[in-house]
């Protein structure tokens, strides 16, 4: 089956200049000629991206779980696309998601602190690059850090807001929205649920983009958003409530993905199914604050998975990738540029990351990927950043946090439990290496301008921060 709709012409993805200017700030590349691209392919008619909130990838049967908590994902994963080594920018949402949405790393869009901070009005979407490009534009989130209010709803044409908010002094509640310490969030059935109904009333009448935000393994910690057949799963496994959400979700995620490509003129879709970060749980017994996320870097809280799936791919009538596995680690920064790529579209000037297409298209090539992967947290009172290598990863732990040296080196692939694991005087010369690695990085990518939410945080807005994780809440805070 052919795109119903004409592709543009290819461009190239970012210009030399900026491909070499993104280098220059992350230190030396795997390929010198920058970002590889794919040959001309199949085009999807339509894009739907569903973040699958506090998924890590480990806990996941595709990804080597050791036990089988998501035949769903690996369904849709042996007829797609699995990269097997992914990683977050952030170990928290909202810079997590806005990094990955825009190409560009939290710092260069002042997400680095957690009191209220906003996505710039000046930087470029996914949705707005796909508006623009003629797409209709639909995102729903459970998550509240992902609400209109934190400028999340740039380039979509209907944005659904979490049903609970959190709101400012002067600020009226929008109809229909409640506190969040009143009321659950929604469910991924009702997520879901509005999403399928906004492609049954496109029809095929134009190219459309779909983003949604699930919220169920985010709230494993809590049972009233499991439902019944889920509640006696993994008994006596480690982590099982966790486990149980995942099984839920995916099994709902399934669900979705083949109702709407069976709608009418959604038979061409790419499904992107990510997370934005993980959770520590029990794997780092002897670390203050490490069962939650935000506070940590360890692989646990930024290794994710991503999956892509085209019903098409299955029969070949594309010539799509099918069965692929991609074992090169890639970072989030990566995604915009490889679905813009997918759909022979041109990516934002600034955009950081490199495409990934021509990988899953099983070309033998290296993707513009730097020597280290930068990941950075600024979470309740925590201050983190951390590059990882192909054997190693170093922590510049910047303030004292209980159970960890100031610098830190882990085996990657490990488990790290802090200071008990830390290999940093056995292995002086490559801590050294890496760390003026990220002295370098951080001279070149210095921090913007935060730009905060207009007001003061009044006595309930700052109880329902708390309550997440923000400002002092919970230990093992959640966002």
């Amino acid at each position: 089956m052919s795109p119903r709709y004409p592709a543009p012409k290819r461009r190239i993805l970012c210009t030399a200049l900026l491909c070499l200017a993104a280098c220059a700030d992350e230190g030396p590349t795997r390929a010198d000629e920058g970002p590889a691209r794919a040959d001309e392919g199949p085009r999807p008619t339509n894009l739907v991206l569903v973040m699958i909130d506090t998924l890590r990838a480990d806990k996941l049967s595709s990804y080597g779980a050791e036990v089988d908590t998501s035949p769903a994902l690996t369904r849709l994963a042996e007829k797609g696309v699995q990269f097997d080594s992914v990683i977050a920018q952030s170990s928290w949402t909202l810079p997590s998601v806005g990094s990955m949405l825009t190409s560009r790393y939290p710092r260069s869009l002042g997400l680095y602190t957690e009191d209220g901070q906003m996505v710039p009005e000046d930087a470029v979407t996914l949705a707005e690059v796909l508006q623009d490009a003629g797409y209709a534009t639909f995102g729903f989130t459970a998550n509240p850090n992902l609400n209109s209010r934190y400028n999340f709803h740039q380039g979509f044409d209907h944005y659904s807001d979490s049903s609970v908010v959190f709101h400012l002094r002067g600020d009226v509640l929008p109809e229909g929205a409640t506190s969040y310490l009143d009321a659950p969030l929604r469910s991924s059935p009702e997520v879901l649920d509005a999403a399928l109904e906004f492609a049954r009333t496109m029809n095929g009448s134009r190219p459309a983009f779909i983003q949604l935000n699930l919220m169920e393994v985010h709230e494993h910690k809590s049972d009233r958003y499991l439902r019944e057949p889920y509640k006696g799963l993994f008994e006596g496994q480690e982590s099982a409530p966790y486990l149980r959400a995942v099984r839920q979700v995916t099994d709902d995620t399934e669900a979705f993905v083949n109702a709407v490509a069976s709608l009418p003129g959604w038979e061409d879709t790419l499904f992107v199914i990510l997370s934005d970060h993980g959770e520590g749980l029990e794997d780092h017994p002897d670390v203050v604050r490490s069962r939650g996320h935000g506070a940590l870097l360890y692989g646990s809280t930024i290794r994710v998975p991503w999956i892509l799936y085209n019903p098409l791919w299955q029969g070949g009538e594309t010539g799509g990738p099918a069965g692929q596995r991609v074992a090169q680690t890639l970072r989030l920064l990566d995604v915009l540029p490889t679905l813009l790529d997918v759909l022979q579209l041109e990516a934002p000037g600034e955009c950081l990351g490199s495409s990934a297409w021509p990988l899953a298209l099983g070309q033998t090539v290296q993707v513009g990927s730097p020597e280290f992967v930068v990941s950075e947290t600024f979470f309740r009172g925590v201050s983190k950043i951390s590059a990882l290598g192909q054997e190693w990863q170093y922590f510049n732990n910047r303030n004292k946090h209980p159970g960890l040296p100031r610098h830190e080196l882990q085996a990657r692939g490990s488990r790290p439990n802090g200071i008990l694991t830390d290999a940093s005087s056995e292995q002086r010369a490559e801590m050294r290496r890496m760390r003026a690695f990220l002295d370098d990085w951080e001279v070149r990518n210095p921090p913007a301008k935060q730009v905060a939410l207009v007001g003061e945080l009044s006595e309930e807005a700052a109880a329902q921060l708390k309550a997440i994780g923000y400002l002092g809440g919970d230990e093992d805070g959640d966002d």
